[in-house]
C-alpha cells in the first residue's frame, strides 16, 4: 500500500508542464485524499488509473522533448560537473563509441573506478536534473507549439487505446466457455491500465491494438482443443 502511495506522489510530482491547471489540482487533491482515508488497495489504483489516463499524453509528449534535450544538452551539463580528470576519462569513454544513453544504463561501469563511479553518480543526478530544467524552459518557450502538438498527437493515440481496451473488456465480459481465458484478458487489461500511472512497465500502442486479435485466435485454440477431446458417439444398431 505505502509503495502504491508513493507512485501516486511520484506521479503527482513529475506531471508534465502546461498540462491543464484544474486537472493539476483535482489529482493533487485526490492524492491528499487517499493519504489521509483508509482506502483500500484496489480503490487507490482505481484512482490512479483514472488520472494516469488524463495525464499519460501529456508525459509522453514531455518525455520525447526531454529525451532530445538530453541528447542535445546532457553530455554538456554532465562535463561540467566533472573534475578535468573524470571529464578525460569520460571523453575516452565516449571513443569507444558509447553515447551518453549508454553511460546512464551502466554499460562498461568497469570501465571507472569506484570512486571514479561514485562522482559520476552524483554527476548523473545532478545533470537529469539539470536536463529536466532546461526542457521545460524549452516546452513552455520556443518549443510550446511543438510540444502541445505532440500532446494532441498522442491524446489521439490514447483514444484508440481506450477504444481497443473497451473491445478487451468486453471480449472478457462476453467470455462464459472459458473462464480462464476471461482473466487472463482482465489481467491483461489491468497491466495496459496500469502501465498509464506507473503501476505497471509501459506499453506501446501497438501491444494493446494486438492483444484483442491474440485473444481472439487464443479463443479459437481453446475450442478446438475442446473438440479434440469430446466424446463421439456412435450407434451402430441404428438401421437406415
Amino acid at each position: 500500500m505505502q509503495s502504491t502511495l508513493a507512485l501516486f506522489k511520484q506521479l503527482v510530482n513529475n506531471i508534465p508542464p502546461l498540462f491543464p491547471e484544474e486537472l493539476r489540482y483535482q489529482i493533487r487533491k485526490d492524492c491528499k485524499i487517499v493519504q489521509e482515508s483508509d482506502i483500500s488497495l484496489k480503490d487507490l489504483e482505481e484512482v490512479m488509473i483514472q488520472h494516469g489516463y488524463e495525464i499519460w499524453p501529456w508525459n509522453q509528449a514531455f518525455k520525447e522533448i526531454l529525451s532530445d534535450t538530453e541528447e542535445k544538452v546532457g553530455e554538456q551539463f554532465l562535463l561540467a560537473n566533472l573534475s578535468a580528470d573524470l571529464q578525460e576519462k569520460f571523453l575516452e569513454y565516449r571513443l569507444l563509441g558509447l553515447n551518453l544513453k549508454d553511460f546512464y544504463s551502466g554499460r562498461l561501469a568497469n570501465y571507472f573506478d569506484n570512486e571514479q563511479r561514485v562522482s559520476l553518480g552524483v554527476a548523473l543526478v545532478d545533470t537529469q536534473g539539470k536536463v529536466r530544467e532546461f526542457a521545460v524552459r524549452e516546452v513552455v518557450g520556443l518549443k510550446k507549439e511543438l510540444y502541445l502538438k505532440k500532446v494532441q498527437d498522442f491524446t489521439l493515440i490514447l483514444e484508440e487505446i481506450r477504444h481497443n481496451l473497451n473491445r478487451l473488456k468486453e471480449l472478457a465480459e462476453k467470455e462464459e466457455e472459458h473462464t480462464t481465458l476471461a482473466d487472463e484478458i482482465r489481467a491483461r487489461v489491468e497491466a495496459f491500465e496500469h502501465g498509464l500511472c506507473l503501476l505497471a512497465p509501459e506499453f506501446s500502442h501497438e501491444e494493446v491494438g494486438q492483444a484483442h486479435e491474440f485473444f481472439v485466435g487464443r479463443k479459437q485454440e481453446l475450442n478446438h482443443l475442446r473438440g479434440i477431446h469430446e466424446t463421439i458417439e456412435i450407434d451402430f444398431y441404428t438401421q437406415e
